[in-house]
């Protein structure tokens, strides 16, 4: 299950003159996060530390517009180890092609996906990007999230953290729900 972008959040990009290429806009917004409880992505919760910081900028690249966005987020999530709560630090840039037409062949794809394509039916004063800044904080979200590379995590005896040292517990002691299998033979068949 996937959280849903804040219905309060909204970014809007002037379009550059029409046909100047030396036109340029620019947007800078921070996205307050106080009343927002987090984004559940992938199994995991993801809790705002700060606001999120949006950068773009459009420009003319012949007859489609190019924005170009550049998000910043720190976000508080359980290690997948020791479920100690962990620091994430998101600083992405991502490019969007605004087109009037959809593009088919495949010379005219992105072939390295450096950028996103995005069609729209007309040219307006203002570009709502909020959905494509959710979609790149969303797709900025590790899978796995980590307090340190080498976290040892929880004992699976205790339950302790590994962080601090050993908690003393035999690591030969046996899963009593594995112990019947210790009594099984397999017989091997003779082809």
């Amino acid at each position: 299950m996937l959280t849903e972008k804040p219905a309060s959040w909204k970014f809007e990009l002037e379009t550059p003159e029409l046909g100047n290429p030396e036109a340029v806009t620019y947007l800078h917004a921070e996205a307050e996060t106080g009343q927002f409880d987090g984004i559940f992505y992938d199994g995991m919760r993801f809790s705002f530390e700060g606001p999120v910081i949006v950068d773009a900028e459009g420009r003319w690249i012949d007859s489609d517009l190019s924005v170009s966005l550049k998000i910043s987020a720190t976000f508080s999530a359980p290690c997948s180890r020791c479920l100690e709560p962990s620091r994430i630090e998101i600083l992405n840039d991502f490019l969007y092609l605004y087109s009037l037409r959809k593009k088919e062949s495949p010379e005219e794809s992105s072939e390295d996906g450096n950028f996103h394509e995005v069609q729209v039916s007309r040219w307006q004063r203002f570009f709502d990007i909020s959905d494509h800044v959710w979609e790149s904080i969303i797709v900025s979200l590790p899978g796995k999230v980590l307090c340190s590379a080498d976290c040892k995590g929880l004992c699976p005896q205790c339950g302790r953290p590994l962080r601090n040292g050993d908690c003393g517990c035999s690591a030969k002691e046996l899963d009593p729900r594995l112990e019947k299998l210790l009594g099984i033979k397999i017989e091997e068949t003779k082809e």
